[in-house]
Parts: C-alpha cells; sequence; structure tokens
C-alpha cells in the first residue's frame, strides 16, 4: 500500500534520528530500505553517525561464517552508547533475530528490541512499546498473504529522499526448496509473492524519480507467481514501462529456468543479457546431498538454453568449496565444470555449517585447512578464465551505464554494462545515468578499459 502523506501526529513532531547497520544480502539491504521507508513517516531521518542516533537498528544475516558472533561484537561496540544515552534504542532485525529471538535480548541488555523477517512494517508500534519501558521481541510469522507487503515509497512525502541509479525490488520473500545448507526457508518462511501490480506500481515509481536499472529480488526470483501471472509474464510487464532502461534479476534456481524465460531475455529490449545461475558444486553426488533437485547434466542444459539463443551473455554462479562428504574427486568434477563452462563471475565460498540445517549433522565435515586449499584452487582458475575472456573482448563495442567518477582518476567513469561487466571510461565527462557506448580498449584483473564511440 502508498503510506499517506499525513500530518505528523504528537508523536512525530520532533526530528529524530536512525542509524541502521546492514549485514549480508541485497534482500537485507532491500529490508534495510524499507525500514528506512517506514520511519521516515514517523520523522525519522537518516544518520551514518551512531552517537548522534536516536535509534540503531542492525540488520542482520545468518547465511555468512560467524554471523551471530558478528552481530554480538557489534552489539557490545554499542554499549557504551547506551550507558551515555540511556534513552537510545537499539534493535535487532533481520535472519539472526528471526533465528535467535528472545535469547538476543538475555545475551545482550543493551537490546530494546529485537524483530523478526516479517515483522519491519510494525516498528512503530514497536518503537512505541519500548518507549513505554518494554523490551520487545517479535518475530511471529505473518499469516501466508501478508507476508510480503504491498509497499510503495510516497517519494512526496517531506522526509523520503529520492531513489537511487540503481534499485531492488523485492517480488517474493522465503524459499520453498530447503537447500541442506541453507537457513532461508527457517529464517524467511516459505516462498510467497508480491501482487504484480503492486511491483509493477513500485517499478513506475522509481523511475519516476529518475531509477535507470531495476534488479528483482527473489530467494528464487524464477518461481514467483501471483494472480495468474507468472515470472516471463511479469518481466515483459515491466519491459513496457515508460521510461525503464534495464531489468536484472537474482536469483534464479536452475531447476526454474525454462526456455521460456531464456527467449525474454533475448528478446525483451531491457532484460540484461546477463544470468545469475547457482550451480553450488559439480558433482552429482555433492548436489544431491545439497538436496539442489538438479544433476550436473541438466545444469548444463539450462547454460546452453541461454547461449544457444545470446552466446555473447554473460552468466555468474555460487560454488561452495568443501561440502561435507565432498571427496578430492568430487572437487575435481567442480573444477572441471568450472573450466567447461567459463563463467564470467564467480561467487566462492568455504562451506560453513549453518544452525538448524541438516547439512551441518553430516558426517564427513571437512577440515577448514581443506576447505581453504580447493576454494584457493577454484579462486586462481577463475582469474585466468576471467582474464582470458576479457582478451576476448577486446575491441568489442557494449553499452555502459555511467554509475560515477572512477576513483583513481577523476576524468574517467565507472559503469556497468548490459552483461553485467565493471567497464572504466577512460577520459569520459560522462553524467551519472548515462548511456554510453564504447569499445573496450584494455583490461585490468576485476574490470575493463574503454572509451566512448
Amino acid at each position: 500500500m502508498t503510506l499517506p502523506t499525513q500530518e505528523p501526529t504528537p508523536s512525530t513532531l520532533t526530528s529524530k534520528k536512525v542509524n541502521i547497520q546492514t549485514f549480508g544480502c541485497q534482500m537485507n539491504e532491500y529490508d534495510t530500505d524499507k525500514m528506512m521507508e517506514v520511519l521516515r513517516h514517523e520523522n525519522y531521518t537518516y544518520t551514518d553517525n551512531c552517537k548522534e542516533a536516536d535509534l540503531i537498528l542492525v540488520n542482520t544475516c545468518s547465511v555468512r561464517e560467524k554471523a551471530e558472533q558478528k552481530v554480538y561484537s557489534l552489539l557490545g561496540r554499542l554499549r557504551p552508547l547506551k550507558e551515555k544515552n540511556p534513552e537510545l534504542i537499539i534493535g535487532v532485525g533481520g535472519c539472526v533475530a528471526q533465528q535467535e529471538g528472545k535469547s538476543i535480548l538475555n545475551r545482550a541488555h543493551n537490546v530494546d528490541l529485537v524483530f523478526g523477517t516479517d515483522n519491519l512494517f510494525d516498528l512503530p508500534e514497536m518503537i512505541e512499546e519500548v518507549h513505554r519501558g518494554n523490551r520487545i521481541v517479535q518475530t511471529e510469522r505473518k499469516a501466508y498473504k501478508q507476508k510480503v507487503r504491498n509497499f510503495i515509497p510516497d517519494f512526496a512525502f517531506e522526509n523520503i529522499s529520492k531513489p537511487g541509479l540503481k534499485a531492488y525490488i523485492a517480488i517474493t520473500k522465503g524459499c520453498n526448496n530447503f537447500c541442506s545448507f541453507c537457513i532461508v526457508p527457517k529464517t524467511r518462511g516459505l516462498e510467497v509473492s508480491r501482487k504484480p501490480e503492486n511491483i509493477l506500481e513500485e517499478a513506475a515509481s522509481l523511475i519516476a524519480q529518475g531509477t535507470k536499472e531495476i534488479c528483482l529480488l527473489g530467494q528464487n526470483v524464477n518461481s514467483y507467481k501471483a494472480e495468474g501471472v507468472d515470472f516471463v509474464e511479469l518481466l515483459g510487464h515491466l519491459n513496457e514501462i515508460d521510461g525503464i532502461q534495464r531489468i536484472r534479476f537474482t536469483s534464479p534456481h536452475p531447476k526454474d529456468f525454462h526456455e521460456q524465460l531464456a527467449d525474454a531475455i533475448r528478446d525483451l529490449e531491457h532484460v540484461c543479457e546477463h544470468l545469475h545461475l547457482p550451480l553450488q558444486a559439480g558433482s552429482d553426488t555433492v548436489l544431491e546431498r545439497m538436496k539442489r533437485n538438479y544433476t550436473l547434466e541438466e545444469y548444463l542444459e539450462k547454460v546452453e538454453l541461454l547461449r544457444s539463443r545470446l552466446p555473447h551473455a554473460s552468466i555468474s554462479t555460487d560454488i561452495i568449496a568443501g561440502f561435507p562428504g565432498e571427496t578430492e574427486s568430487d572437487f575435481e568434477k567442480t573444477i572441471e565444470a568450472a573450466e567447461n563452462i567459463r563463467f564470467d563471475q564467480i561467487y566462492a565460498f568455504k562451506y560453513s555449517p549453518r544452525p538448524d540445517t541438516p547439512a551441518a549433522n553430516y558426517d564427513g565435515q571437512l577440515e577448514e585447512a581443506v576447505k581453504a586449499e580447493r576454494l584457493n584452487r577454484l579462486l586462481a582458475l577463475q582469474e585466468k578464465i576471467v582474464a582470458q575472456k576479457h582478451q576476448k573482448l577486446m575491441g568489442k563495442q557494449l553499452e555502459v551505464l555511467v554509475e560515477g567518477t572512477y576513483p583513481r582518476d577523476t576524468s574517467s567513469r565507472s559503469g556497468r554494462s548490459r552483461e553485467h561487466h565493471p567497464v572504466v571510461i577512460l577520459n569520459s565527462d560522462a553524467n551519472i545515468g548515462d548511456l554510453v557506448d564504447v569499445r573496450i580498449t584494455g583490461a585490468k584483473k576485476y574490470s575493463l578499459e574503454a572509451i566512448a564511440l
């Protein structure tokens, strides 16, 4: 729903400052944006200085290793601020909050409120309860149809800031896949999709305010379906919004990537020629233990689906090194898969056990040294592949969305191509937000160099 531009209530007459510290994925970043939208309607403005904040929120992630320790370490660093200013409110939200609940209040006595992944829109009521002298834990799951709030930022509201050049829109919440290493179904619940008209309204609002690129978010984004509209149809509707320049999405699940979606990436003008398709492992034995619901052969068929239509499209992926029970032979199959597929980018991680996931209790947990060695081998291979791919791009023409001035050379501009390649445009006076046709002239380890045409 669109929040009204209402008259301030007595509780919101005095401007207050909030600091939000975010851990984790793009979905967490999106949730942080929504927290800020809600709080601005309560007359909060953002500050990056914790010392001047009236409210500090920690938006947590439980996917990465030692996530809980990082959260408690931060809360410990905030303790002196609370001692100096007892009126300061400190809250913990996100996946660790959903997972740990009341134990956070028991362990961190400077925390006033804990709220789960379904509860961020209830922040005003929770803050009022804290003002009444209560410490709050609110991690109850919302009714199925309320999990994804139909929320459109009201940019006309006095304290709402304008959106950026690139923006994220969450179209689903939760996941039904239950991969054995993943905590998401427990921290974010089962999958539910937003109404298509609400997504389109939010996208149109962003575009009208100057956003050029929209990225659709979901734990399994391509399984979206609401009111008879599936993901491909949603992309088609977004593609027709006046003024939209680029559409991306992350992350699709290989089992739900099909010919119609490959055709859409090829045929829809504003959908970028880039696909993030998590592989996780190249061994069928490991994939089965991960409960990924596809084989390597099936994954390769998905890659071919896209490359048969768009040979120049880029593909990135996620890979876990050192999954429990992974043998040297298993890992060699991952190396072989990476060599054959030749990803444009790999997000690779050592396996780390997450609480309440089946894989945390699997036999065959590997030593850290083994996991680190395998990860380093994979990264070294990928570095060579990227260097070779960069050489093949020499002389090619690409379209770049200018995102800013290049920090190392203020006479140059930086941005990304439609294929998601990072590009530095040398000696350019292009403005942020411009779409610039360039020719690739050079390459560094992590980016390409180009001249404007």
